[in-house]
């Protein structure tokens, strides 16, 4: 069996022991405040984020150089004796960072390198990695990677609410929004990406309380749209900015459901990236559904 490499971007909210553990190599993204340009994961913790947005500093994030992806490329085919790489990146319509893989890509054999565009992010693109990983170690073949990687980017979804659109404004990264400005200020927006890559508004909610209820509410539909499309098991990702405790209701509510009991299997619940927080600011949460699939 050839030796097969997955990597991602730290865009994708997997915990660094559930990385080493699947054996996934994670690529930072790069975040820029006070003159200086950090590395996700490596120079910056997403504390430090928040202490920056709070002091009023702007920041913004970029996608790393291709010379990154070269590094991990040739460190991968070189040092760990990989003969193929897979890379599941974060959507293009919200990051440049696929065409960096891209470039770097053309310095190697192109048949041994594969990119995916996830049409995703946050824990909903971790998800697709740690499920691919899987299929990896249960000895999936390439040609069937590509249908297992392609079929779990097709029916994973997830959802999110902020607390505030502050950031979200300040950063530019929702155009989308301007005509529902006055709204956006008064209730809580219900946000997904939608099949494109894109992130779209699903609808408003009164306050932070229905708000979490419509998260649990969004992912009761995705996990039994998942069970009458055949899938036995699913994996339940939940992503929160400074506070737990939301997370921790939307992972019991989802537990405690009879109906969905037997199909949910892996539940992560994991802080956002510095990256995400970077546009969002600490109050954020989401809940992400990935189907677990047969090999």
């Amino acid at each position: 069996m050839p030796e097969i490499a997955i990597i991602t971007d730290s865009s994708a909210d997997i915990p660094q022991e559930l990385a080493e553990k699947n054996e996934i190599t994670i690529v930072p993204m790069y975040l820029s405040f006070g003159g200086k340009s950090y590395r996700e994961g490596l120079d910056i913790k997403v504390g430090q984020v928040y202490e920056a947005l709070k002091s009023g500093l702007k920041v913004t994030t970029s996608a790393p150089p291709a010379g990154d992806f070269i590094e991990v490329f040739k460190d991968l085919f070189e040092n760990r004796k990989k003969d193929f790489i897979y890379y599941i990146g974060l959507s293009s319509k919200l990051s440049g960072i696929l065409n960096s893989a891209y470039l770097a890509s053309k310095n190697f054999n192109k048949d041994k390198i594969k990119i995916f565009d996830s049409k995703t992010s946050t824990i909903s693109l971790g998800l697709i990695v740690l499920e691919a990983a899987r299929a990896i170690k249960k000895g999936v073949g390439l040609d069937k990677l590509n249908e297992v990687i392609q079929e779990l980017i097709t029916n994973s979804r997830f959802s999110a609410t902020l607390e505030s659109m502050e950031h979200v404004f300040k950063g530019g990264r929702a155009v989308f929004l301007a005509k529902f400005l006055s709204s956006s200020i008064v209730f809580k927006p219900i946000l997904t990406i939608g099949k494109d890559g894109k992130v779209k508004l699903k609808k408003f909610a009164r306050n932070k309380k229905t708000a979490i209820l419509e998260l649990i509410n969004q992912a009761r539909k995705e996990l039994i749209s998942l069970k009458e499309k055949c899938f036995k098991k699913c994996s339940l990702g939940i992503f929160y900015g400074s506070d737990k405790k939301p997370a921790l209701q939307i992972e019991d509510a989802l537990r405690q459901d009879s109906e969905l009991k037997e199909i949910i299997d892996d539940v992560i619940i994991t802080e956002i990236t510095a990256i995400i927080s970077a546009h969002t600011g600490p109050g954020i949460w989401g809940v992400a559904t990935t189907p677990k699939l047969e090999y």
